[in-house]
C-alpha cells in the first residue's frame, strides 16, 4: 500500500530544464520510410533518466513505430538513436537494455504466471535460484504473490495487465517501452491502474516511455509529453505546458477541448490586443510575448480558449468577450456540466461548468438563450 504521495517529488522532477543535464535517450535526425513515405520524418528529441515520457497522437502519427526503432525492431532510414552513451545501430533488440510490454499482453496461455515471468530468464541461462528469487520480487512488486499459479484464462484484465509488466520488469531494463498499456483495461480500473504506474516507475527508477492516443492517460501519468503528427514531433511539454500553452493550433485543438476564435486585429495596446470576429463579435485579450510581437493591426489571428475558463449566464450580459447564443446541447457529466451554444453565424460554442453544489446555480435548458464571457488572460493567442 502507498505511504505517501508522491505529487511532490514529481513535481520537482525537471532535468529538462537543466542545460547541463545529459539526455539518456536522444533521437537524432531520424527518419523511417515505408514504401518511399515517410513514417517518421527527420525527428530529434531527448528523454532523461527516470522519465515518464508519453509519446501522444491520433493513429498513424508514427508515435509506434518511433517505439519500435527503439526497441529495435525497426531500423532507421536516417539518423540514429543513442541510449545512454551507446549508438544502437546495429544493435539487436535482444541485446538492448530495454524491454517492451505490449498493449495485448502477448502472455503464452499454456503457461501458468510464474513461467511466463521466467521466460525471458531462461532464455539468457540465469540460474534457477536467482530466477526464483527475481520473479518473487516482481510477484510482490505487482501484488500477485498468490498468483504464480495460474494461466492467463485464470486472471482478470487487470491480473493479466500485471503479469504482462512484471514480465517486462524482470529482467531489469534500463527502459521499458509501454505500448497502450492499459487500452484492454475498463475505464475505473484504468484510472486506478494509472497512478500505480506511475508510483512503480519512480519507485523502481526505471525511465518509461509510453505510447497512447488517450489524453488524459498521458496528462495523468506522464512527466513530459510529445504531441506526434505526420511523423514529427509538434511540441514536447509538461501536461500543463501542453494543455495551458500549446505552440501551434494543432495542439490547441488535439489536447482537450477547445474554442478557437478567429479574426483581425484592429488595435493593440502594450500587450492587450482588440480582435474582431467574423460574427463582428469584439474580444480583448492579453497575449504572449511572441504573438504579440507579430500581430499588428489588420492581420489575422486566432485566439484558443478552454471551456472552463467561460462563465455562462442567463441573464443579458455586455461588453467585450461576451457572447451570446442558444443552447445547442446539455451534457450534465456528474462533476460538471458542459453547455454547448450555437451563435447566431451557426459556431459553436463549448463552456463547462463545475457542479460545486448539488443545485445548478445557472438555470438553462435547451434552446435557451444564454450568454458566455471570459477574462482577458483566460486564453492564448495561437502561433498559427
Amino acid at each position: 500500500m502507498k505511504t505517501k504521495s508522491l505529487g511532490s517529488v514529481r513535481k520537482s522532477f525537471s532535468p529538462w530544464t537543466d542545460p547541463d543535464a545529459k539526455p539518456f535517450i536522444r533521437f537524432e535526425n531520424v527518419t523511417k520510410t515505408f514504401d518511399g513515405t515517410a513514417a517518421i520524418d527527420d525527428l530529434s528529441a531527448d528523454v532523461y533518466e527516470r522519465e515518464f515520457f508519453a509519446l501522444l497522437g491520433a493513429s498513424g502519427s508514427g508515435k509506434s513505430t518511433l517505439l519500435r526503432l527503439l526497441a529495435g525492431f525497426e531500423t532507421p532510414t536516417r539518423g540514429r538513436i543513442v541510449l545512454d552513451g551507446e549508438d544502437m545501430t546495429g544493435i539487436p533488440p535482444h541485446k538492448r537494455p530495454v524491454n517492451m510490454m505490449f498493449q495485448s499482453y502477448a502472455l503464452f496461455p499454456h503457461m501458468n504466471v510464474e513461467q511466463n515471468i521466467a521466460f525471458g530468464l531462461k532464455q539468457d541461462g540465469m540460474a534457477k535460484s536467482e530466477r526464483n528469487d527475481r520473479i518473487a520480487e516482481v510477484l510482490k512488486l505487482v501484488k500477485l504473490e498468490n498468483y504464480g499459479r495460474r494461466k492467463p484464462h485464470q486472471l482478470s484484465g487487470g491480473q493479466q495487465q500485471r503479469v504482462a509488466l512484471a514480465r517486462s520488469l524482470v529482467k531489469r531494463p534500463k527502459v521499458l517501452l509501454l505500448d497502450e498499456p492499459l487500452g484492454a483495461l475498463d475505464k475505473k480500473l484504468r484510472e486506478e491502474t494509472q497512478f500505480e504506474l506511475t508510483d512503480l516507475q519512480y519507485e523502481l527508477g526505471i525511465t518509461f516511455i509510453m505510447v497512447t492516443h488517450d489524453q488524459e492517460e498521458a496528462m495523468t501519468m506522464a512527466d513530459r509529453i510529445a504531441v506526434m503528427g505526420d511523423g514529427r514531433i509538434l511540441q514536447i511539454g509538461t501536461p500543463p505546458e501542453i494543455y495551458e500553452a500549446p505552440t501551434s493550433r494543432f495542439v490547441a485543438d488535439f489536447i482537450g477541448t477547445v474554442n478557437i476564435f478567429d479574426g483581425t486585429v484592429t488595435a493593440r495596446n502594450g500587450d492587450r490586443l482588440k480582435l474582431e470576429t467574423g460574427a463582428g463579435h469584439l474580444l480583448e485579450v492579453d497575449a504572449n510575448e511572441e504573438s504579440v510581437s507579430r500581430a499588428r493591426s489588420g492581420e489575422k489571428a486566432a485566439y484558443a480558449v478552454r471551456p472552463e475558463k467561460l462563465r455562462i449566464s442567463a441573464k443579458e450580459l455586455t461588453g467585450p468577450n461576451v457572447l451570446s447564443g442558444e443552447v445547442w446541447e446539455i451534457a450534465y457529466i456528474g462533476d460538471m456540466t458542459s453547455f454547448h451554444l450555437k451563435m447566431d453565424d451557426g459556431k459553436i460554442v463549448r463552456v463547462s461548468m463545475v457542479n460545486a453544489s448539488r443545485e445548478s446555480p445557472v438555470q438553462l435548458t435547451w434552446h435557451d438563450r444564454a450568454w458566455v464571457s471570459f477574462d482577458p488572460d483566460a486564453g492564448l493567442l495561437l502561433a498559427n
